[in-house]
Protein backbone atom coordinates (compact mmCIF):
# COMPACT_ATOMS: atom_id res chain seq x y z
CA UNK A 1 0.00 0.00 0.00
CA UNK A 2 1.27 3.67 -0.84
CA UNK A 3 2.66 5.34 2.58
CA UNK A 4 1.37 8.55 1.25
CA UNK A 5 -2.23 8.18 0.96
CA UNK A 6 -4.05 8.53 4.24
CA UNK A 7 -7.46 7.14 4.60
CA UNK A 8 -8.55 9.66 7.32
CA UNK A 9 -11.03 11.92 5.63
CA UNK A 10 -10.41 14.36 8.84
CA UNK A 11 -6.83 14.46 8.43
CA UNK A 12 -5.94 17.45 6.67
CA UNK A 13 -2.37 17.23 6.69
CA UNK A 14 -2.11 15.89 3.55
CA UNK A 15 -3.91 16.31 0.00
CA UNK A 16 -7.53 14.53 -0.05
CA UNK A 17 -7.24 11.05 -2.45
CA UNK A 18 -10.16 11.21 -3.99
CA UNK A 19 -10.04 13.06 -7.06
CA UNK A 20 -13.86 13.92 -7.28
CA UNK A 21 -13.45 15.31 -3.81
CA UNK A 22 -13.97 18.84 -4.05
CA UNK A 23 -11.99 20.03 -1.30
CA UNK A 24 -7.99 20.32 -1.23
CA UNK A 25 -6.03 19.97 1.97
CA UNK A 26 -2.94 21.59 2.30
CA UNK A 27 -1.51 21.45 5.75
CA UNK A 28 -3.40 23.95 7.13
CA UNK A 29 -6.75 24.10 8.23
CA UNK A 30 -7.96 26.31 5.50
CA UNK A 31 -9.47 24.11 2.32
CA UNK A 32 -10.50 25.49 -0.93
CA UNK A 33 -14.03 24.42 -2.87
CA UNK A 34 -14.39 24.41 -6.38
CA UNK A 35 -16.39 27.52 -6.56
CA UNK A 36 -17.99 26.36 -9.92
CA UNK A 37 -20.22 24.57 -8.04
CA UNK A 38 -23.23 26.77 -6.52
CA UNK A 39 -23.96 24.78 -3.39
CA UNK A 40 -20.26 25.05 -2.57
CA UNK A 41 -20.06 28.52 -3.49
CA UNK A 42 -22.88 28.91 -0.77
CA UNK A 43 -20.84 27.86 1.62
CA UNK A 44 -17.62 29.70 0.78
CA UNK A 45 -19.97 32.99 0.98
CA UNK A 46 -20.89 31.47 4.34
CA UNK A 47 -17.68 30.91 5.99
CA UNK A 48 -16.60 34.72 5.04
CA UNK A 49 -20.18 36.63 6.04
CA UNK A 50 -20.91 37.38 2.84
CA UNK A 51 -25.05 37.23 2.77
CA UNK A 52 -27.06 39.57 0.11
CA UNK A 53 -30.31 37.87 1.21
CA UNK A 54 -32.56 41.07 1.17
CA UNK A 55 -30.91 42.58 -1.40
CA UNK A 56 -33.93 42.16 -4.77
CA UNK A 57 -33.54 43.43 -8.30
CA UNK A 58 -33.54 46.84 -8.45
CA UNK A 59 -36.34 49.11 -8.10
CA UNK A 60 -38.20 46.53 -6.36
CA UNK A 61 -40.29 47.62 -3.26
CA UNK A 62 -42.17 45.30 -1.24
CA UNK A 63 -45.85 47.18 -0.79
CA UNK A 64 -46.75 48.35 2.99
CA UNK A 65 -48.94 44.87 2.82
CA UNK A 66 -46.49 42.77 1.95
CA UNK A 67 -44.51 43.53 5.02
CA UNK A 68 -47.17 43.74 7.00
CA UNK A 69 -47.87 40.13 6.33
CA UNK A 70 -44.52 38.82 6.64
CA UNK A 71 -43.90 40.66 9.73
CA UNK A 72 -47.14 38.88 10.99
CA UNK A 73 -45.98 35.62 9.85
CA UNK A 74 -42.61 36.06 11.51
CA UNK A 75 -43.97 36.85 14.73
CA UNK A 76 -46.10 33.91 14.68
CA UNK A 77 -43.66 31.81 14.17
CA UNK A 78 -41.47 33.01 16.57
CA UNK A 79 -41.00 30.80 19.60
CA UNK A 80 -39.85 33.38 21.92
CA UNK A 81 -42.82 36.21 21.27
CA UNK A 82 -46.51 35.17 22.22
CA UNK A 83 -47.94 37.69 19.27
CA UNK A 84 -51.46 36.76 20.31
CA UNK A 85 -52.39 40.53 21.44
CA UNK A 86 -49.95 42.33 18.75
CA UNK A 87 -51.36 44.42 16.34
CA UNK A 88 -49.25 45.38 13.44
CA UNK A 89 -49.48 48.41 10.97
CA UNK A 90 -47.08 49.44 8.06
CA UNK A 91 -47.05 52.36 6.54
CA UNK A 92 -44.45 53.41 4.16
CA UNK A 93 -42.25 51.13 5.05
CA UNK A 94 -42.02 51.76 8.82
CA UNK A 95 -43.66 48.73 10.90
CA UNK A 96 -45.97 49.79 13.78
CA UNK A 97 -46.03 47.21 17.01
CA UNK A 98 -49.30 48.14 19.64
CA UNK A 99 -50.95 46.13 22.17
CA UNK A 100 -49.81 44.33 25.05
CA UNK A 101 -46.91 41.99 25.84
CA UNK A 102 -46.23 40.03 29.11
CA UNK A 103 -42.36 41.43 29.83
CA UNK A 104 -39.48 44.17 28.54
CA UNK A 105 -38.04 40.79 27.09
CA UNK A 106 -40.61 40.04 24.82
CA UNK A 107 -41.34 43.83 24.16
CA UNK A 108 -37.46 44.11 22.89
CA UNK A 109 -37.46 40.70 21.54
CA UNK A 110 -40.73 41.35 19.22
CA UNK A 111 -38.77 44.54 17.57
CA UNK A 112 -35.71 42.46 16.79
CA UNK A 113 -37.53 40.11 15.70
CA UNK A 114 -38.46 41.83 12.28
CA UNK A 115 -36.43 44.90 12.43
CA UNK A 116 -34.06 43.02 9.49
CA UNK A 117 -37.09 41.55 7.52
CA UNK A 118 -37.37 42.89 4.01
CA UNK A 119 -38.95 46.22 3.67
CA UNK A 120 -38.58 47.31 6.99
CA UNK A 121 -37.10 50.55 7.34
CA UNK A 122 -37.65 51.42 11.03
CA UNK A 123 -39.63 50.15 13.81
CA UNK A 124 -41.80 51.91 15.80
CA UNK A 125 -42.23 49.80 19.18
CA UNK A 126 -45.38 51.27 20.90
CA UNK A 127 -46.37 47.95 22.69
CA UNK A 128 -46.89 47.69 26.61
CA UNK A 129 -46.01 45.82 29.09
CA UNK A 130 -49.31 43.78 31.16
CA UNK A 131 -49.61 44.95 34.24
CA UNK A 132 -49.79 42.40 37.43
CA UNK A 133 -47.44 39.88 35.78
CA UNK A 134 -44.25 38.70 37.12
CA UNK A 135 -42.14 38.92 34.03
CA UNK A 136 -42.81 42.47 33.75
CA UNK A 137 -38.35 43.16 34.53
Amino acid sequence: MDSSRNLNPYDRSVRSLNDADNYEFSGESEYSRDKSDPYQMVDYMIDRGINFRGRGPKGFVLSDEQIREEVCEFLTRDPLVDASQIDVDVRAGSVFLTGQVDSRRTKRLAELSVEDLPGVSEVVNQLRISTGTKNAE
